[in-house]
């Protein structure tokens, strides 16, 4: 099925722990499914499809696809659905998907006690000391979270990208810590699209003062990668943390 043409935009709020998806001001090549796929960056508690501005004309189709994608994920955050349940739509996208989600016209009311034990958030400025606000945070997670034994690995991993944030975005930054199937996963979030900076070797093959963040990242890390949006880019990192 093809997506239709809607500009979607993303609204995230790391605090309370939600993406919210809606039509608006985003790019029209950039479809409702490729912004799904990429919400878990993040590790939200909630993602937020808000179906108020979706024309009638594409209503079924955009329905359809969600569904689609609702019922191929294993994992990921609550979907909440913000349209009225005894409207039209509401009608609709509950025949299509059942328990895949929850439907309400203000879906931040309808946000199930979700056991928030598993993520962490802090807000860091632009400042030489907030690598160490990210190690301590980390530190703490793994001490509260049963993970001792990947702390110190997780921390220096957590280290590198908020420092490597701080020298090349120069912009508040938005750490997210979250336990997610067997995984750290350990996301900075910058206000800058460029993508992150790794440094060039020397002639004498060391590598420069700035720019060191990525090849320990890729080191010690099981994975990681990043993504940009029109407001900033994640650049994220798991530690392999064992069974859940």
């Amino acid at each position: 099925m093809t997506e239709v043409a809607l500009a979607w935009s993303v609204r995230r709020d790391f605090t309370a722990g939600s993406t919210t998806v809606r039509p608006g001001a985003g790019r029209p090549d950039q479809g409702l499914i490729a912004l799904l796929d990429d919400a878990d960056l993040d590790a939200p508690l909630s993602l937020i499809v808000d179906f108020a501005e979706v024309p009638e004309s594409a209503l079924e189709t955009v329905s359809s696809l969600l569904a689609g994608w609702a019922a191929a994920r294993r994992a990921g955050p609550e979907l909440l659905l913000a349209v009225g349940p005894d409207t039209p739509a509401g009608r609709l996208l509950s025949a299509l998907l059942g328990r895949q989600a929850i439907l309400s016209a203000q879906p931040a009311t309808a946000t199930r006690a979700l056991a928030t034990s598993g993520r962490a958030h802090r807000y860091l400025t632009n400042d030489r000391r907030s690598p160490a606000a990210g190690r301590r945070l980390v530190t703490d997670c793994c001490r509260s979270w049963g993970l001792d034994a990947i702390a110190d690995q997780a921390s220096v991993v957590v280290s590198e990208l908020v420092s490597n944030a701080v020298q090349h975005a120069g912009s508040d930054l938005d750490l997210t810590v979250a336990h997610v199937d067997g995984v750290l996963r350990l996301s900075v979030r910058d206000r800058t699209a460029h993508p992150p900076l790794a440094a060039a070797a020397t002639a004498e093959g060391v590598l420069g003062e700035r720019g060191r963040g990525l090849p320990i990242i890729q080191a010690l890390a099981a994975s990681w990668g990043f993504l940009t949006f029109a407001d900033g880019k994640t650049v994220w990192a798991t530690v392999d943390a064992g069974p859940v």
